[in-house]
C-alpha cells in the first residue's frame, strides 16, 4: 500500500530549504507557529495546530540533502475518527537535491501515511497545503502556516484588543485573501470565468464545460491524492471583468459523507484595478459557522490555507497566459 509523496523543484538553494526544516524560525514560517523546536538528532519537535498536535523525534540531519523525522507522539481531534494518533510510529522524510540555477528538488515522504487511515484525506489536503506553504516561505520569506491566532479563532475563543483592550470576538465564517497580479484585468477574469482555464491554474478537469449562473459544474479534482474529490459548485453570479460567485461544499475529501445534507459555503471574486497594469484579486468565502460542527474547524483551516496556495496558482497562471 503506498504511501504519501510529493516531489517539487523550488526556486531556492539546498541550505535555504534545509534552514525552512531545521531551525525554529523556519518551521514557524511554512508548517505552524505554535511549536517547540530542537536542532540535534535525538531531539524532540512539537508542533501544535489549535487542538490537535503531533511530536517528531529527529531521526537524521543531512546539511542541505536530508531531514528525517519519527512521529512518537500525535492526536488529531476529528471526532469521527475511532484512532487520533495514527501518526505514532509513521517517518517524515524531505529528500533535497541541488538543481541548475540554484534551485532544489525537494522529494518528500510521509512513510506510513497510506489510504487505510481515517485521516488519509484530510492529512493528504494538509501537507498539499503546507508543501506549498514551504515551497513559498523558501522562495519569497512568506509562507502560510497555521497560526496561534486562528488556533483560538477556531476554539470560538476572544481576543483582547491590544490597544483599547476591548474583548472582541472572532469570526469563524469567513475568509478573506487577496493578491496582486502583475496582468491586466481581463486577463485575470479570463483565468477566473472561462471554466477550462479555471480548472488547469485550481487543478479540476473541466473541460468542455461553461460557467452559467444558476448552473451546477461538476469535474475530478487534478490534485495529486486527491482524485477522488471532485469539483463541485453552483454558479451564482457573474458580473463580467468584476465579480464571480459560487457555492460549494468546503474540504468535501470523505467519500463516506453525504455532503448533499450540508449547507455550502460562498466563495466570491473580485477583481479591481491597480497602477501599472495590475489587478488586484481578492477571494471572499462566508458559511463557515453552518458547516457541522465536527467538520467545521477542519474546512475553515484548510480553505484559510488553501486560497493562499490557489491565489498564487491563479497568478502564475494569469501572468503566464494571454486570455483567449
Amino acid at each position: 500500500m503506498s504511501h504519501y509523496k510529493q516531489s517539487l523543484v523550488i526556486e531556492a538553494k539546498p541550505e535555504t530549504v534545509y534552514a525552512a526544516l531545521t531551525t525554529p524560525q523556519g518551521l514557524r514560517g511554512w508548517w505552524t507557529q505554535d511549536c517547540d523546536v530542537e536542532t540535534a538528532v535525538g531531539g524532540t519537535l512539537k508542533f501544535r495546530f489549535g487542538e490537535h498536535y503531533k511530536h517528531m523525534r529527529i531521526e537524521q540531519l543531512l546539511p542541505d540533502r536530508e531531514v528525517r523525522w519519527q512521529c512518537t507522539l500525535a492526536h488529531i481531534n476529528v471526532e469521527s475518527f475511532s484512532r487520533k494518533d495514527e501518526w505514532v510510529g509513521t517517518q517524515i522524510v524531505f529528500h533535497l537535491s541541488p538543481e541548475r540555477g540554484g534551485k532544489t528538488r525537494l522529494d518528500f515522504e510521509h512513510i506510513g501515511l497510506v489510504p487505510a487511515f481515517e485521516c488519509h484525506e484530510v492529512c493528504v489536503a494538509g501537507w498539499n497545503t503546507f508543501i506549498e506553504s514551504l515551497r513559498l516561505y523558501t522562495e519569497t520569506g512568506h509562507g502560510n502556516p497555521w497560526s496561534m491566532c486562528e488556533a483560538s479563532k477556531l476554539n470560538g475563543e476572544k481576543r483582547m484588543d491590544n490597544i483599547e483592550g476591548k474583548e472582541a470576538p472572532a469570526s469563524t465564517d469567513r475568509i478573506e485573501r487577496s493578491v496582486i497580479i502583475e496582468a491586466p484585468r481581463e486577463r485575470v477574469w479570463n483565468a477566473l470565468s472561462n471554466a477550462e482555464s479555471f480548472g488547469t491554474w485550481f487543478g479540476a478537469n473541466l473541460k468542455g464545460q461553461q460557467f452559467v449562473p444558476g448552473q451546477r459544474t461538476v469535474g475530478p479534482i487534478t490534485i495529486p491524492n486527491l482524485e477522488h474529490v471532485k469539483f463541485d459548485v453552483i454558479i451564482e453570479r457573474i458580473e463580467p471583468t468584476n465579480l464571480m460567485s459560487y457555492r460549494w461544499h468546503p474540504a468535501n475529501l470523505d467519500p463516506a459523507i453525504d455532503y448533499e445534507q450540508e449547507p455550502r459555503t460562498l466563495v466570491t471574486f473580485t477583481l479591481a484595478d491597480l497602477p501599472g497594469n495590475q489587478t488586484k484579486l481578492t477571494v471572499v468565502e462566508t458559511g463557515f459557522d453552518n458547516v457541522p460542527p465536527s467538520r467545521r474547524m477542519e474546512a475553515f483551516r484548510m480553505n484559510s490555507n488553501g486560497w493562499v496556495w490557489q491565489l498564487d496558482n491563479v497568478k502564475r497562471y494569469a501572468e503566464a497566459h494571454v486570455a483567449a
